[in-house]
């Protein structure tokens, strides 16, 4: 997989907010799409991909959504297409501000990667007016490793979590993440066995963690974009939770 470079540890204190952007969009559903990059002092840059919905307005703070792509040669705003092509058409009625990162590491279980994902959520809460108790985080792939990782790693920072298609990391630890997930797969998964992730998934279940699978048939891994009516089929679930979640986090 392409590297874009960054700093072996990313700090809030040393970070500069690019507000520049190399393109701007205007996608079918209205929401205002930019390629845009989180600089830092050292000179190490993060390109991501921005989608912002029409009704985002100063004095009413909308949900986050942090979209993971998929393995690859990560090119320049790689994640752009997975936006585009599966979470925004499918998550649209969240009207959350969304944001795709290109992966800076060896996948996103790279601690590059991690603290990268941190600072970018940071950043984001910064300039953006977001309910930071409505943060949702998704990937395809190995976007769905990642999101089992960051899960796990930072208990209670996401209201919601919606792997699909994808494993989690080997030797992840079974304890309860404050976050509950919706798990995507198809039964003719070429990469990833159904039966692999139904036993993760009844791990979990026997922990007593929120977990939930979703089973589709006749879906190949490599189209993705073939996924977009089954994570669409998440969005009244995430309404449940966050009308069940009414305590404030604390932010990132």
């Amino acid at each position: 997989m392409g590297k874009a470079e960054i700093v072996p540890v990313l700090s809030i204190f040393v970070l500069i907010l690019s507000t520049s952007c190399a393109t701007m969009e205007t996608s079918s559903n209205d929401y205002a799409v930019y390629e845009k990059t989180l600089s830092f002092e050292s000179g190490a840059i993060l390109r991501y991909t921005l989608a912002v919905p029409p009704s985002l307005t100063p004095d009413r703070p909308c949900p986050l959504i942090l979209a993971l792509h998929y393995g690859g040669q990560v090119t320049p705003y790689y994640g752009k297409a997975f936006l585009r092509s599966l979470v925004l058409p499918a998550l649209r009625d969240l009207d959350a501000v969304m944001i795709a990162p290109d992966c800076p590491g060896e996948g996103w279980t790279d601690p590059a990667s991690e603290r990268a994902v941190i600072t970018l959520l940071q950043a984001i809460q910064k300039d953006y007016p977001i309910n930071h108790r409505r943060l949702i985080i998704t990937g395809y792939s190995m976007g769905a490793t990642g999101t089992w990782d960051l899960v796990f790693k930072h208990h209670g920072l996401f209201a919601a979590a919606i792997p699909v298609s994808g494993m989690p990391p080997r030797g992840i630890t079974l304890n309860d993440p404050g976050t509950p997930v919706f798990v995507i797969h198809s039964r003719d998964d070429e990469l990833f066995p159904l039966e692999a992730v139904r036993k993760f998934v009844r791990a979990c279940e026997s922990q007593k963690l929120p977990v939930e699978l979703r089973v589709v048939a006749g879906l190949s891994h490599y189209r993705f974009d073939q996924f977009a009516p089954a994570l669409r089929e998440a969005v009244p679930w995430v309404k449940r939770i966050w009308e069940s979640q009414p305590a404030a986090k604390s932010p990132v």
